[in-house]
């Protein structure tokens, strides 16, 4: 019987990356209260170890109890891929796996080689983790991923296989830098823009908070209408083989006839309401005022983001760590606590399990401080060693996890620092747990 052909996406290596995750976790968390803040009264987390390991330990006590995951994978540039999955193959089992040598063991395709173990190992380190990571949301809950060029492609493809494709939010569009800055690449274009990828773990559950509509998103009030803010909306469609509809302006008697897919009743009505804008000119076409009350949602929110500047967070960063440069290109902290604002509500968990120099819990203090909130965010670092030539590694810092730690340990002062004197009490302590072998 002839096999029938489906579309699927597939990598050399997927079959194992997915038992791994289904793998029992031999690993526990030790508690280290002397590297913590307020250990006996805070919520936070930070967990020090693979974070493989730290998905699969944080099941039994956060299963479905986590409503926004953030993270910010390796963009797999060719100098950013530390993890210790054993998913790369020799030379010898990617050439067994993939036929890429003729039966005189030469190889066809020395492109196709490298380009397919390149891709292939990243998506076997991503793979597991979002299936972990699906587990721990809540069933409105959200899971948000900052990612470049490099490896959006394969990244949708595997979120539409682990979340659903019906179950893909959107695509956020972000600034890095105003302009090209640097020098030209061969073909003269400078990327200046990151996505943030967003899957819902149910998308009928799943809703922003949105952004209130207000007269920058060109609503304004120009001629003090009492019914408030309103903005101009076109009532013809060129073009489009709509039905041709003639009004009269009542003030001048001028007569405009257009295509639109509005009835002559309803068109009429709005004239009667004073919600047509007759322009002096014959030749040009009326409008419809739009009134901000009449909306349904006053809130919204557009795809592009606009501009958060990367060099700004980095020089912010280092006046944190008194003019030291110990961490390079961390997101900014602006973007993630405006996700974190759009994603959640008081009292809710974050996790980032990619959490760098912990960029997130400083977004998740600072936003409960501007807000009130209470949300408690559980930050996952892989203690990953510092380049020995490096300025974190001169000023005292071996692993980025350390650097991690230290950053929400400033980063919580200096907030609670700020916080007027009659301030609700903000938890800006974390609780540090590294994973070990049990025994």
């Amino acid at each position: 019987m002839e096999e029938i052909e489906s579309y699927e996406f597939t990598w050399v290596g997927k079959k194992a990356a997915a038992a791994e995750a289904f793998m029992p976790v031999t690993k526990t968390l030790r508690p280290c209260p002397e590297e913590s803040v307020d250990w006996d009264n805070t919520q936070n987390l930070y967990i020090e170890g693979d974070n493989l390991d730290a998905l699969k330990l944080l099941q039994e006590e956060y299963l479905n109890k986590v409503k926004m995951i953030y993270i910010d994978p390796p963009y797999n540039t060719g100098n950013d891929f530390v993890y210790r999955d054993d998913f790369r193959m020799t030379k010898e089992e990617w050439n067994e796996k993939t036929g890429a040598k003729s039966e005189k063991r030469k190889r066809l395709s020395r492109n196709s080689f490298d380009y397919g173990r390149f891709h292939s190992a990243w998506c076997s380190m991503i793979y597991p983790r979002l299936l972990l990571a699906r587990e721990l949301l809540t069933d409105d809950g959200a899971i948000f991923i900052s990612i470049d060029d490099n490896e959006l492609d394969n990244l949708k493809k595997i979120c539409n296989e682990v979340f659903g494709e019906s179950n893909f939010v959107c695509n956020f569009i972000w600034n890095t830098k105003k302009a090209a800055q640097g020098m030209a690449t061969a073909n003269m274009v400078v990327a200046n823009h990151e996505y943030v990828l967003v899957y819902a773990k149910e998308i009928s559950n799943f809703r922003f908070n949105g952004v209130e509509r207000d007269e920058n998103n060109g609503f304004s009030n120009p001629d003090n209408d009492p019914r408030g803010l309103w903005k101009r909306q076109y009532l013809q469609r060129l073009g489009q083989g709509l039905p041709v509809r003639t009004i009269t302006d009542p003030a001048t008697g001028n007569t405009f006839s257009f295509e639109t897919p509005y009835t002559q009743e309803k068109l009429e009505r709005w004239i009667e309401e004073g919600r047509i804008i007759f322009p002096a000119d014959p030749s040009k076409y009326p409008a419809r005022k739009e009134f901000l009350s009449e909306y349904a949602h006053k809130q919204q929110l557009v795809t592009s983001l606009g501009l958060f500047a990367t060099k700004a967070t980095t020089e912010k960063l280092y006046a944190l760590f008194d003019g030291e440069k110990i961490f390079n290109n961390p997101k900014p902290d602006t973007l993630i606590k405006f996700l974190v604002d759009q994603g959640t509500a008081a009292g809710d968990v974050v996790l980032d399990f990619f959490s760098g120099s912990a960029t997130t819990a400083h977004a998740v203090m600072q936003l409960n401080a501007e807000d009130n909130g209470n949300r408690r965010f559980i930050m996952v670092q892989l203690d990953e060693q510092c380049d020995p030539n490096s300025k974190a590694f001169k000023a005292g810092y071996t692993t980025i996890s350390e650097i991690g730690k230290e950053r929400i340990r400033r980063a919580g002062a200096m907030i609670k620092q700020s916080l007027a004197p009659n301030a609700s009490p903000l938890d800006v302590g974390f609780q540090v747990y590294k994973i070990g072998d049990n025994g």
